[in-house]
């Protein structure tokens, strides 16, 4: 198996579990900034999830196959699951964190895709590069 395929499966994994922690978040969050951050966190999920269908594609148009089971995901990867309910500020300083991480993992996969010349991965990670930014961007600015 190539460099860019292990990639692809951290990619994948780590998506998987910022997905959920931020589901967690949606699900769980309190406060004064309740509404608003019960939508961002509504938003974010939802485009995060979109994109667990769309990694594993990228995975299997490089002829390999996907590993389903969430045990196998959270082994795999950067991102730590949530394990305990945080208050607002903890869940947003958490998933700013996590997104640091995204963006230091898709710039490594980035690097994989342009030593093997694929046009089309390099082009979407810089689109999920731009994604995680911007969740960062929001994130950040809701300290």
């Amino acid at each position: 198996m190539n460099n860019l395929v292990n990639g692809l499966k951290v990619l994948l994994a780590s998506n998987f579990v910022i997905y959920s922690k931020t589901h967690s978040a949606h699900w769980n969050v309190t406060g004064v900034h309740f509404y608003e951050l019960h939508k961002m966190f509504d938003e974010q999920y939802n485009e995060l999830w979109e994109q667990v269908d769309i990694i594993a594609e990228k995975i299997r148009e490089l002829d390999a196959f996907v590993t389903i089971s969430p045990l196998d995901q959270t082994k795999l990867s950067i991102i730590d699951p949530a394990q305990i309910v945080m208050n607002s500020t903890d869940y947003v300083v958490s998933l700013l964190n996590d997104h640091n991480r995204m963006l230091i993992l898709l710039n490594k996969v980035f690097s994989l895709a342009e030593v093997e010349n694929n046009q089309a991965v390099m082009n979407y990670l810089a689109e999920r590069m731009d994604a995680h930014s911007k969740m960062r961007w929001f994130l950040k600015s809701s300290i």
